[in-house]
């Protein structure tokens, strides 16, 4: 258990470290979107496809986003490998396949937002748009940990987080995932950070 708080600062310190590359990777996608670079990879994921009438996902889930995510994490981590700080990481970076490892995070990311845009377009929510009424709080509460369970679950496939790191990542990440949106409606990318 936790020597509260200094292990808690610690293991929240080793999950924004093993997030970093997620991050570098949204940070990237961001100044794609902003500059409108690699515009012919912007076709949706879905292909405009539907089901009962409805998008699959909406035209805000791209190839472009899937690749810039999954490539920028892989390269983020490859970074971290080369730079270690071993007082961070959660697992030994120098002994792991850095770019597999980061692409995961990556995959893990896109991947997870999926089910909820799928959701919400078949609750007839507009693609970047917020729910309203009673499940709006639902699809808050999706916005903030999707990405953050798809990660853990995609890293899973090569390392077992502990029960400790799982349930800080859902409470820290989530936090970091909205700092996130704050900067997307700063650039007028997103209307509402929630």
């Amino acid at each position: 258990m936790w020597t509260f708080p200094s292990e808690l600062v610690l293991l929240c310190a080793k999950l924004l470290w093993l997030a970093a590359p997620v991050m570098l990777a949204a940070a990237i996608h961001i100044v794609v979107i902003r500059w409108n670079f690699l515009s012919s990879l912007t076709m949706p994921l879905d292909f405009g496809r539907r089901f009962r009438g409805e998008r699959l996902f909406g035209n805000n889930k791209t190839c472009r986003g899937a690749i810039v995510m999954i490539a920028g994490s892989s390269v983020g981590m490859a970074l971290q490998q080369v730079v270690r700080v071993r007082t961070l990481e959660l697992f030994d970076y120098g002994a792991v396949n850095a770019w597999l490892w980061g692409g995961l995070l990556g995959l893990g990311f896109i991947v997870a937002e999926l089910p909820n845009s799928f959701l919400k377009r078949q609750c007839g929510v507009p693609p970047g748009q917020q729910a309203i009424g009673t499940i709006y709080w639902l699809f808050t509460t999706l916005d903030q940990l999707d990405s953050v369970i798809g990660c853990l679950l995609a890293l899973a496939i090569v390392w077992t987080p502990p029960w400790q790191v799982v349930v800080t990542a859902l409470l820290l990440c989530s936090l970091v995932h909205i700092a996130f949106n704050l900067v997307f409606v700063h650039l007028g990318l997103k209307r509402r950070a929630l």
